[in-house]
């Protein structure tokens, strides 16, 4: 029987019935997303597909679950990991070809081609919130990489690099820049967010 944590609402479970679990499904719900955070149980048949096509085939059949359009274009592959017993494929959220920060779900499948988990955190429908119209920047990445070096508290070690994202978690989905630091004499590091609109320091 399906077993749910919280409830969801009547459509997300109307497709979580159609789930190939064998009764064994279990759902636990992200209130914030309105998304699944991680789903376990027998969910598709044994197949001798490749990992990404079992994983992309169920994201295809699922992406009304999480509010994705075409998952082909917006989950990126970026990385297969085989164990012994199971290969878990991990995927980046994509909007407008530009990851979305820490938007990243792992499909857990066995040496048997089923998957058994699906597990992290999707924001949906990101493309209606910036009304289908990728945003663009206003400063450049050396601009942001300048800002992250002058609020940092020692000499860095490395040579920062500035990489787009956009976040989801602030109204708008914002543009941003991620640049990451590394100090001298230190284990420390940081990673700093700059939207790259205003060029302010959104987190550190």
């Amino acid at each position: 029987m399906m077993s749910i944590s919280v409830l969801n609402p009547p459509k997300a479970a109307a497709i979580l019935q159609q789930l190939d679990s064998g009764g064994t499904l279990e759902v636990k719900w992200n209130a914030e997303t309105n998304t699944p955070s991680k789903i376990t149980g027998n969910l598709s048949q044994p197949t001798n597909h490749s990992p990404e096509w079992i994983a992309y085939e169920f994201l295809k059949k699922s992406r009304t679950l999480y509010g994705l359009r075409d998952p082909e274009h917006t989950m990126k592959v970026v990385e297969v990991e085989r164990h012994p017993d199971k290969i878990n494929v991990h995927y980046q959220h994509l909007l407008f070809g530009t990851p979305v920060w820490e938007d990243k779900l792992v499909i857990e499948i066995s040496n048997q081609g089923v998957i058994q988990r699906i597990e992290g955190t999707i924001h949906p429908h990101l493309e209606k919130q910036l009304f289908n119209r990728p945003m663009h920047s206003a400063i450049t990445k050396k601009q942001a990489i300048q800002t992250a070096i002058a609020a940092a508290q020692s000499e860095i070690a490395n040579k920062p690099i500035a990489e787009y994202y956009y976040l989801p978690t602030r109204p708008g989905v914002p543009l941003i820049y991620i640049v990451r630091l590394q100090y001298i004499n230190s284990n420390q590091s940081t990673t700093t967010l700059i939207h790259s609109l205003t060029g302010r320091i959104i987190e550190q």
